[in-house]
């Protein structure tokens, strides 16, 4: 199935918001630069690794066409837990896949790169055992990063102790940054009207 890049990583698109600073559209249809902002990211993710699969909540129908069968909606005791869940909900099928890792990152930054996303598969296939997460200016982008498919049991358990940040849980699981110097700009969430060309 894979014909990308290491046949060991999956791609993961998040897509689950619920919109709100975009007064309750889906982001991922959003238009950016004259396309919608999932298009973009799942391009990219796909020019890194293959498949991609795609973690929303609605517009499932639309999801679908991107990425026929791939498209994941939260575990029920998971809904509404925010992009955690939805990185749960990837872990799992892309461990049906038979891939050891997700490649993954949300619909709004539409400005990563092919580039990015290969340097940190290269980043994790030097240290396959724990997650590598993007680096920019000294802030860390937990969202964007491989996350291995052997941390679905201890994200699932964090999240029935109640823990949604994606931060907290990155920390956890010894997550390591890869320092991505002059990238800032292409992890810009797009995540408000205001914040779109």
């Amino acid at each position: 199935m894979n014909n990308a890049g290491d046949p060991r990583i999956t791609g993961l698109l998040l897509a689950g918001g619920q919109g709100t600073r975009m007064g309750g559209l889906d982001k991922g249809w959003v238009e950016y630069r004259g396309r919608p902002m999932a298009r973009w990211v799942f391009e990219t993710l796909s020019r890194a690794c293959s498949p991609v699969l795609i973690s929303a909540n609605r517009s499932l129908d639309r999801y679908e066409a991107l990425a026929p069968g791939l498209v994941f909606d939260d575990f029920p005791e998971n809904q509404g837990q925010g992009p955690l869940a939805g990185l749960l909900r990837g872990l799992v099928e892309a461990e049906t896949l038979g891939a050891t890792a997700v490649l993954v990152s949300p619909c709004d930054t539409p400005d990563i790169t092919p580039a990015l996303c290969r340097a940190l598969i290269e980043a994790w296939q030097s240290r396959p055992d724990r997650p590598i997460v993007a680096e920019s200016e000294g802030r860390i982008h937990p969202l964007h990063g491989v996350y291995p498919v052997a941390l679905a049991d201890t994200l699932a358990e964090t999240l029935r102790d109640g823990e949604r940040r994606v931060m907290g849980f990155a920390r956890a699981v010894g997550a390591e940054g890869l320092s991505l110097p002059g990238s800032d700009a292409l992890f810009l969430n797009r995540n408000r009207l205001e914040d779109l060309p």
